[in-house]
């Protein structure tokens, strides 16, 4: 696109270009300055506190239940450069993409608007490094006297910031230009005063003013508070003292992950995956391909695949975000999250303007619920390939989970006569893949959210105008394996307190197939779903004193949405859906019979599935331990003697 004159391309700033910056001095640490380990051990885990506390006063100011009832945020402690030292355990690819951010500002903003003690920026732009325009980041400077001494920031994903559609997913269109406005970084906060003008450009386009006005604050505020306890550390330690910490961090992350990486086998692992429905109107499926390398103490990341289309796209920062997301968790579950470290030791390449990788004026509305996540679960395959390859390290790997996110935006008005915009937020509760040891942990929550938490059933029923008929685990999501992935849920509810119909934005991907996959042999789990029962008889059955406790006990039209679709629901429409469980990992026919029968008595794996899918003979809730071993000698028989996929010819 053609740039005004003068003016630098609005993308992600991966190196700091330090001669474009004027008008900033950092605060620098003395080369001979010692720092003692235990001083370091203290410190350190005193930032991860203030990181933590920074988190908890959002929480608390925050009025919006996307924050307080799911924790669809996150925040970070970064050094003067905007590397990140620190970082909340919530949607962690929130939080990989904030140095993209403020390297941007560093080189963009120093010299007019300014970066001065006070000022706090916002930014949703996917290009320069928000995941997506919902994913509002409002970061701050920390001065220590005159110089830069280090950032804090909070993203948050607002529950609309504007667009076509409500929640600002534009599911009918393919460019930018449908969906909400990106905002590149604007200085919000000046001198410690909110700017009220800035402020009103935000809010102006939002259908929940109030509610992302509250989220603004909070942000705010939880970056305050962060920034007088950094200010209380430098009192209490000396400058010199906390910014070694905040090197040293990074460097103990980068030195232990280099040392890990060296324990495990060097090669490359290859993981295949898809989208499919790239607007409403589309039928077509979108393949991205990535190669994970591991050479010696580096990784390296290589993705290729469709070019950019509709508005299921991430952009660079997006991309980035979600290959890292799965590498914490399994490869640095004991280092710090020190990414500003860890970096270091990861390298990325990509096509240009792939699905994964999109350029300017792609749709990116979806991103974080669509390519970023999907980025998200090729990497968790190929990162849990790599530890499969590992004796030392193999009990570390976990297989696919929550494959993908149900996107359920709703507009209406409520019990109280009021309008609402909302988030359904239930699909927190997905289910986590196998490990190599254990099965894996039922509507456990998001992978790549560690932190977060399913909405409350009473808190949505007191703040939206629904009645749930239930929300349950559901039987045989779980990919089939030696260990079985973990269940997922599914929620089911009718319109109460309003006789206003209820509007409806959805969108999602794994509907076609099921993207949470197995590992060494392991099953995938079950596939997303968006049904409505119109006109149906669940009113009647409340009445009559019973609850219904599936949708398949719900008289009415059934009507399956495709998985990008708006709709209205009336009065007397159920709402049902289901999200994705865990994959499995290894052969389901070696999965011990007793642990099978187990399962098919806590409902978790139906009968029938105990039979087709592990082999398994189950009569009155005991083995029957001939038929069984009949059974799977008859399975392993077909397989053997079956043909290739494709013919013989394949």
């Amino acid at each position: 696109m053609t740039q005004i004159p003068g003016h630098e391309p609005y993308t992600a700033v991966t190196e700091l270009d330090e001669s474009a910056i004027s008008g900033v001095a950092f605060h620098e640490p003395s080369d001979e300055f010692e720092l003692d380990q235990v001083t370091f051990e203290v410190l350190r885990n005193r930032l991860q506190q203030i990181n933590e506390e920074q988190g908890t006063t959002l929480k608390q100011v925050s009025g919006s239940p996307i924050v307080t009832d799911a924790y669809d945020f996150n925040v970070t402690i970064g050094d003067e450069r905007g590397n990140t030292v620190s970082l909340g355990p919530y949607v962690m690819y929130h939080a990989s993409v904030t140095d993209l951010i403020i390297k941007w500002i560093l080189e963009r903003r120093s010299d007019n608007p300014g970066i001065e003690p006070g000022d706090m920026y916002i930014c949703n732009d996917p290009w320069i490094g928000a995941v997506h325009q919902n994913d509002a980041v409002v970061l701050a400077p920390v001065f220590y006297e005159d110089e830069l001494f280090s950032w804090v920031s909070s993203t948050v994903h607002q529950v609309d910031v504007g667009g076509n559609e409500i929640g600002s997913f534009a599911i009918e269109d393919d460019d930018a230009f449908a969906e909400a406005e990106p905002v590149p970084p604007t200085k919000l906060v000046e001198d410690g005063s909110l700017r009220a003008d800035v402020e009103d450009i935000f809010l102006r386009k939002s259908r929940a003013p109030a509610m992302v006005g509250m989220d603004l604050r909070a942000q705010i505020a939880g970056n305050n508070v962060a920034i007088d306890r950094i200010h209380n550390l430098i009192d209490d330690y000396g400058p010199e003292t906390v910014k070694a910490v905040l090197k040293e961090t990074m460097d103990y992350a980068e030195t232990s992950l280099r040392n890990r990486l060296r324990e495990l086998p060097d090669g490359v692992w290859r993981h295949v995956d898809y989208q499919e429905v790239a607007t409403a109107d589309d039928r077509g499926v979108y393949r991205t391909e990535l190669a994970l390398e591991k050479d010696d103490d580096t990784l390296r990341f290589h993705v290729d695949g469709d070019g950019a289309t509709g508005m299921i796209n991430t952009t660079y920062a997006g991309m980035r975000g979600g290959l890292v997301a799965p590498v914490l968790p399994m490869v640095c579950h004991d280092i710090p999250w020190a990414l500003g470290g860890i970096y270091r030791a990861i390298e990325f390449e990509a096509e240009s303007n792939l699905v994964v990788n999109a350029e300017f004026p792609a749709g990116t509305g979806m991103a974080a619920i669509a390519g970023t996540w999907h980025t998200v679960n090729l990497s968790n395959q190929c990162v849990a390939k790599m530890l499969a390859s590992s004796e030392e390290y193999s009990d570390d790997l976990v297989a696919g989970s929550s494959g993908s996110w149900v996107t359920m935006n709703a507009m209406g008005i409520d019990q109280r006569g009021d309008q609402f915009v909302t988030q359904f937020m239930d699909p927190m509760a997905g289910g986590w893949g196998a490990r190599s040891h254990a099965d894996g942990i039922n509507t456990a929550g998001i992978f790549a959210a560690p932190g977060g938490i399913t909405a409350n059933v009473e808190s949505n029923e007191l703040a939206f105008p629904m009645l749930y008929m239930f929300r349950k685990e559901v039987p045989d999501s779980g990919g089939a394996g030696e260990y079985r992935g973990g269940l997922t849920a599914s929620m089911c509810w009718l319109p109460h307190g309003t006789d206003a119909p209820i509007q409806h934005v959805i969108s999602a991907f794994g509907a076609a197939a099921p993207t949470s996959h197995g590992v060494s042999g392991g099953h995938p789990s079950n596939a997303v779903r968006y049904e409505l029962v119109r006109d149906s008889n669940a009113r009647e059955i409340l009445e009559s004193g019973e609850i219904p406790a599936d949708v398949d006990e719900i008289d009415g039209d059934s009507d399956v949405v495709p998985p990008k679709a708006k709709f209205v629901q009336e009065a007397d429409d159920v709402y049902y859906s289901i999200w994705q469980g865990g994959g499995g990992y290894g052969d389901p026919l070696d999965r011990d019979p007793e642990r099978v029968a187990a399962d098919v008595r806590a409902g978790a794996v139906s009968a029938d599935a105990a039979e087709r899918t592990y082999g398994v003979v189950v009569t009155d809730g005991e083995v029957d331990e001939a038929a069984t071993a009949e059974l799977r000698e008859e399975i392993r028989t077909t397989r053997l003697s079956a043909e290739p996929w494709g013919g013989s010819d394949a």
